[in-house]
């Protein structure tokens, strides 16, 4: 559930997220909200609709259940007893110590070259090495990028669940080590906004502003010693070249030209999902994709990205934030019963009172709505850990009609 990229049986099928959060949540107490219950029927209503559309069922199919192997499992987790949320917790932390050595052993060039191999059988993309161009080492991920946007969860996950103070001494090395890891070990630009969304989040409402300019002082400085360097990490690479060829003029063709199809497929889904309130049904986001990108302006052929990747082939692109892809293949109607399936959750005061669990629904807003993976599990799965470590004994029974499945 914590390591979405291992796929026991990646040599038959090309996805890189394996199920492993639907099957684990496929139990007698899993129990759904009448909202989510009606956002699994339009989706199933959705696939039904438009399964004569493809050659296979299995292209819906796999769409399907990219939705519902990210969500569902929050809503077996928001319910677990306390000795098997104090089992994760456990189980979480020998997840995390290996991904943190692993990586460092990657770092330092000590992985053994010969077990490489071995490990492409589960993690597509593995390397036992630093993946170079300024990008640095993945874990247990099938990339840098992945890899940074996990290790924050479990990070701020690591810190609510030892309640770590991030102003004490320790929690200030923590944090410091944290962001050199992020810096110079993951070398990801997703780490470098992640974490700035991790510093912000602690803060309160009227700190933010001055605690805003702080954290881009300090940013800053690293940026202009270290950008420079031929050496330099990515992260840091391109926030330097960003100003120094002033990009912040017309920031439109370096956003694509960095974020290759990520920002361009969100921007372009949420456009279509309102002109089509349906959406072009699930697993039509290929040409659904070409036509969104197409009426924002972008062509695709025109970016690097697919220019190099895809040549002629192109064949679209599946957004990257679960909400843009539920706007590209749903619609606006999709997302909104999204939206009154996790509302009651979202909105809860106590979340967002408490510096550790405001950190993880912050993150989970971000990856869910702008930069993300569609069928990673590990949103839902951090914040349901969050809710669940508030320790809630009473449902309020307006929001939680609750159905026993």
């Amino acid at each position: 559930m914590y390591l979405p990229n291992i796929m026991p049986f990646k040599a038959l099928f090309s996805a890189e997220i394996f199920p492993w959060a639907f099957f684990y949540a496929l139990r007698k107490d899993l129990r759904l909200t009448i909202g989510y219950a009606l956002f699994l029927f339009y989706l199933v209503v959705s696939v039904a609709i438009h399964t004569g559309s493809f050659p296979s069922i299995l292209v819906p199919a796999r769409a399907f259940f990219a939705l519902v192997n990210a969500s569902m499992i929050f809503f077996l987790l928001v319910h677990v007893d306390t000795k098997e949320y104090n089992g994760l917790v456990r189980v979480f932390d020998y997840v995390f110590a290996a991904n943190v050595i692993l990586c460092l052993v990657q770092f330092l060039g000590i992985f053994p070259a010969f077990l490489e191999p071995l490990f492409h059988l589960f993690i597509d993309r593995f390397t036992h090495e630093i993946y170079g161009g300024g990008r640095g080492v993945a874990g247990l991920f099938a990339e840098p990028s992945y890899a940074s946007m996990s290790m924050h969860y479990y990070f701020a996950f690591y810190m609510l669940s030892r309640k770590v103070n991030p102003r004490s001494q320790i929690g200030i090395v923590l944090i410091v080590s944290m962001i050199v890891f992020d810096l110079f070990i993951i070398r990801s630009v997703t780490g470098l906004i992640m974490i700035v969304i991790y510093l912000a989040s602690l803060q309160k409402g009227k700190n933010l502003l001055r605690a805003g300019l702080l954290i881009l002082l300090v940013l800053g400085g690293i940026i202009y010693k270290f950008g420079p360097s031929p050496n330099a990490p990515r992260s840091v690479e391109t926030a330097h070249d960003f100003i120094k060829y002033k990009n912040y003029q017309d920031p439109m063709p370096w956003i694509l030209e960095q974020s290759g199809f990520r920002f361009v497929s969100v921007w372009a889904s949420y456009k279509y999902g309102f002109t089509h309130p349906f959406g072009s049904g699930i697993g039509g986001w290929g040409p659904a994709s070409i036509q969104a990108m197409d009426d924002v302006g972008v062509k695709a052929s025109a970016m690097s990205f697919f220019a190099t990747a895809m040549g002629s082939d192109y064949q679209g692109v599946r957004p990257t934030s679960f909400a843009a892809g539920l706007m590209l293949e749903t619609g606006i109607v999709g997302l909104l019963l999204f939206i009154i399936a996790f509302w009651p959750y979202i909105r809860n005061i106590e979340l967002w009172k408490d510096e550790h669990t405001r950190t993880l629904i912050i993150f989970f807003l971000f990856n869910v709505f702008a930069l993300g993976s569609i069928g990673d599990p590990l949103p839902f799965v951090f914040l349901a850990l969050a809710y669940r470590s508030l320790s809630v004994t009473e449902i309020d029974k307006e929001s939680e009609t609750l159905i026993v499945s």
